[in-house]
């Protein structure tokens, strides 16, 4: 009984209670109640504290900052397929009803630089990351599969539509293939935006290095 009582003593300890709040005590208690309850629950937060804790230094207290200082430049490049692929498709849809060639050109220009940047943030600024939570990684695995559904569908919308610039020539039946890819590859780069986001807004991964591996920690994995 007096282990028990030591115990449990001990665990409130670790909770920052705020005496002059009652709101937070709430918050505390339920805390500790759904550590007793669930083992697993305060396992996760001390990995997300510990991982929180090894990232060296304090925000750069800077208004402006070179690329360099990023934890990595998946986020500076991931809206430009957002954007691009998204209004490849809108246009395309317009193209159904004018078949202007001109605007073909404009679809092309679109779609193709829209899969270069799915690309690029698909694999060479892409984040690694660790300690992730459960939760978090497997919404980590819904936001790359989407994102190869757009790397792929990009890269067959940008090949369909070279071939209706060059060859084809505004042809409304494979115009309407061409829209059905594009449409698809639009929905897969909202659906890889949202999961992004999620994880970015939701889990915390991300905003200040968190859950990120930092270069070093890259190099040390990629040479085992």
């Amino acid at each position: 009984m007096k282990k028990s009582l030591l115990f449990l003593i001990l665990l409130i300890s670790l909770v920052p209670l705020n005496a002059t709040s009652s709101t937070s005590i709430e918050n505390n208690l339920g805390y500790l109640t759904s550590i007793l309850g669930n083992p697993k629950a305060f396992t996760v937060s001390e990995k997300a504290q510990q991982h929180k804790e090894s990232r060296s230094g304090d925000p750069i207290d800077k208004e402006e900052v070179g690329l360099d200082e990023f934890d990595n430049l998946h986020p500076l490049v991931v809206h430009f397929p957002i954007v691009l692929l998204l209004f490849a498709a809108l246009l395309q849809g317009i193209q159904l009803f004018v078949l202007k060639s001109n605007l073909d050109w404009v679809i092309l220009f679109l779609v193709g630089a829209g899969f270069i940047g799915a690309y690029v943030a698909g694999t060479y600024v892409h984040p690694h990351t660790q300690g992730l939570t459960d939760i978090a990684q497997k919404v980590l695995d819904n936001h790359d599969k989407y994102a190869d559904w757009t790397i792929w569908s990009g890269a067959l919308a940008a090949v369909l539509k070279v071939i209706s610039v060059f060859w084809i020539k505004l042809k409304r039946g494979f115009e309407i293939i061409i829209f059905i890819v594009m449409v698809f590859s639009a929905f897969s780069v909202a659906q890889a935006g949202h999961y992004g986001a999620q994880l970015v807004y939701i889990q915390g991964v991300g905003p200040q290095g968190q859950f990120l591996e930092t270069e070093e920690e890259e190099e040390g994995n990629h040479s085992h």
